[in-house]
């Protein structure tokens, strides 16, 4: 899914080689996926076994900034791994075809998991109108307006509440794309703030009634302009002073402490941005700005490059996992699960289950889709 050159090297666009991909890249994904997913299985799962147990800082500050960083690489990589569409015949349904075969076939294969699991082993209520309106993205307030959560639509796999905000911006950037690269990323651009623009007239209180047009309209879709404005720049070969990408992490940190929790954060409002968005965007930028450190890079690299690969895999597969686990550990004998034994039992689950997931399922399943679905240079 990634390319270009490593971070050392002066980056333009291959319009013949095939993608390779970055470690700078692949840490960004592996950090967002892990971070929602470790926070998700500690706070909303093993915490309802006993003591609550705590890691000392907001999880919800820590998971939102996550999901920014996911929409800021997804940002960078659309024009980083798409370089050769660009004003090409075919680009159109090619960038299209490859963007929903990367995101919807393992989306519904999770969605089918936590059903399944919901319908046998721990026995939940299933809305079935809620779970179709789920597999196509739709929006829907009506079904948690009582909730934590009575401004932000989640499906009933509820971590995929994200991926409608990829499918605006793939909308845009592959409805463009014919006019070549510049053009079409300064429309898409353009789009994206229109869509923000047009919801500052859709009051709080609207929401539930114009669902769509709420969800559609929320600042979040600003997050994917600073990574495509990053790619740009990097094209050119460009790298930031080492001093300029710590002063990076030392704003993000400042932002951290300083920047208050909205009121209403499932509004998604501007005060959303400040607080978890620009330390997001701080954090990628010193990443991805210039050479990448890794020690032991013999070691490190493969690994880090796993982690990127299976980290999809992860942000879908946390939540039935974790759920399968509830029940399944439960039934071994000898002791009671408690939530520190059962965070750690399930998270090593969580990553083992999301590679096998990506090797034996996604990988080969994605490919297969492109051969048959996707135009082919």
């Amino acid at each position: 899914m990634m390319a270009g050159q490593t971070p050392t090297q002066p980056e333009q666009p291959d319009r013949g080689a095939a993608p390779q991909k970055r470690a700078d890249i692949q840490l960004l994904r592996a950090l967002a996926a892990g971070t929602v997913a470790l926070l998700h299985l500690l706070y909303a799962f093993a915490n309802n076994l006993g003591d609550r147990l705590t890691l000392g800082f907001d999880p919800a500050r820590a998971s939102q900034g996550a999901v920014m960083l996911f929409f800021m690489i997804s940002g960078y990589v659309m024009i980083l791994s798409s370089a050769r569409l660009f004003g090409e015949t075919q680009g159109q349904r090619a960038f299209w075809t490859r963007r929903l075969v990367r995101i919807m076939p393992p989306y519904w294969i999770a969605t089918g998991a936590l059903a399944l699991i919901f319908l046998t082993v721990m026995p939940r209520p299933i809305d079935a109108e809620r779970v179709a309106l789920s597999l196509f993205l739709i929006p829907d307030l009506a079904s948690q307006a009582e909730g934590d959560t009575p401004y932000r639509s989640l499906p009933f796999l509820w971590p995929g509440w994200t991926l409608l905000y990829e499918l605006v911006c793939y909308f845009l950037l592959g409805a463009l794309m014919g006019w070549g690269r510049r053009a079409a990323v300064l429309g898409a651009s353009v789009g994206l703030v229109a869509l923000v623009v047009a919801g500052l007239g859709i009051d709080k209180e609207a929401a539930a009634s114009h669902p769509i047009a709420w969800t559609l309209t929320r600042p979040v879709l600003l997050m994917f302009l600073p990574g495509m404005a990053l790619r740009l720049v990097h094209e050119k070969g460009w790298e930031a002073p080492l001093a300029a990408r710590r002063l990076a992490l030392i704003a993000a940190t400042l932002v951290v402490a300083l920047v208050p929790k909205p009121e209403f954060v499932s509004a998604m409002g501007f005060d959303y941005l400040a607080w978890c968005g620009v330390p997001a965007i701080l954090v990628a930028f010193a990443v991805v700005s210039g050479p990448l450190w890794l020690p032991a890079p013999w070691l490190t690299t493969p690994v880090v490059t796993r982690l990127g690969d299976m980290s999809y895999a992860l942000y879908l597969l946390h939540v039935p996992i974790a759920w399968f686990w509830l029940w399944f550990y439960a039934k071994l004998p000898f002791f009671k699960p408690g939530p520190l034994d059962y965070f750690v039992t399930v998270s090593v689950v969580a990553l083992v289950g999301s590679w096998l997931f990506y090797v034996a399922i996604e990988r080969p399943m994605t490919a297969a889709l492109n051969r048959r679905f996707a135009p082919q240079s």
